[in-house]
């Protein structure tokens, strides 16, 4: 039945223009879309060939891309040439949607070369309360392939953190460098933190998975850097007398004003978990106690 089709369809634009122009002779050469169609009829069977032509309009002959042959109510067919013929495929969502944007949330921590966390030169955490926002808002990515779904990704952001120290302690300066120091005599913090805000950049590379660049499982890893934009040590607290007040200690800290992170997230379309570690200390050297940054949160992409 495809076969008769087929025929059907090749004799169709003839039939058209001859009841245009003029009965159609036993033997008919038409050009349509750039291809030669010989029709030949003799002793009964009706012969049908299609030849490529090339994109100057020369015909070559030896491209026979069909030939079909119809006799005594059968018909026969064969394709020499499969490659010449086109056949449209589906493309691919040419957008892609790389996951820097969005709003990040994680716990917050210090650690030291060997990545291990929390107690480190003196300093202790509460880690159910130090933690890191992070609010991406611009960002760019640069294909890698059409065909793989790899990209370069940048963009801007802002994050906060917020460490909590563990123990009646907080950080001050003194002596040229940042210390941690005990609450006098009478007094308890009821909250000791580190505050620190700064504007992130990231360069990343990222790959998806899945029929659409815009959905599916996703892997990201770089780095981004940081700008220190402010800082404060703060503390809440309360005496022997009954007391309460809360105050900011101190500002700059010797916080290093320029750092970098290494950022690795992986993830299901807009929801992805994020993992960062700082090579540098976050303090300037032999300015403070030698801790570096570590996170580990969630990130949901807009």
């Amino acid at each position: 039945m495809k076969k008769m089709l087929c025929i059907a369809c090749i004799l169709m634009p003839l039939g058209l223009w001859a009841n245009e122009v003029e009965p159609v002779a036993p033997d008919t050469t038409v050009y349509i879309d750039g291809r030669k169609i010989e029709v030949k009829e003799s002793d009964e069977r009706l012969k049908v060939r299609v030849y490529e032509t090339s994109p100057d309009g020369k015909l070559r002959e030896d491209e026979l891309i069909f030939e079909g042959h119809y006799k005594d109510g059968q018909s026969h067919e064969r394709r020499k040439y499969a490659k010449t013929i086109t056949i449209p495929l589906p493309t691919w969502n040419r957008d892609y949607d790389p996951h820097w944007e969005g709003i990040g949330l994680g716990f917050a921590n210090v650690a030291d070369e060997g990545f291990r966390v929390n107690d480190i030169d003196g300093v202790s955490l509460r880690s159910e309360k130090s933690w890191e926002l992070n609010i991406n808002f611009l960002e760019k990515d640069f294909r890698l392939s059409s065909r793989y779904g790899w990209a370069l990704v940048t963009g801007m952001g802002i994050r906060w953190d917020r460490y909590r120290l563990d123990g009646n302690r907080r950080f001050e300066r003194a002596d040229g460098k940042t210390r941690l120091l005990d609450a006098p005599e009478g007094v308890t913090y009821t909250s000791s933190r580190l505050g620190i805000t700064s504007l992130t950049v990231p360069l990343l590379l990222e790959w998806q998975h899945g029929r659409r660049w815009d959905s599916d499982f996703f892997i990201s890893a770089g780095v981004v850097g940081l700008v220190k934009t402010a800082s404060s040590s703060r503390i809440k607290y309360r005496d022997d007398a009954g007391g309460k007040g809360k105050r900011k200690i101190d500002e700059g800290l010797y916080l290093r004003p320029v750092s970098m992170d290494f950022l690795f997230q992986v993830g299901y379309e807009s929801v992805g978990a994020y993992l960062k570690y700082s090579p540098f200390e976050m303090f300037e050297s032999n300015k403070g106690p030698a801790i570096h940054p570590v996170s580990l949160g969630i990130h949901l992409h807009l």
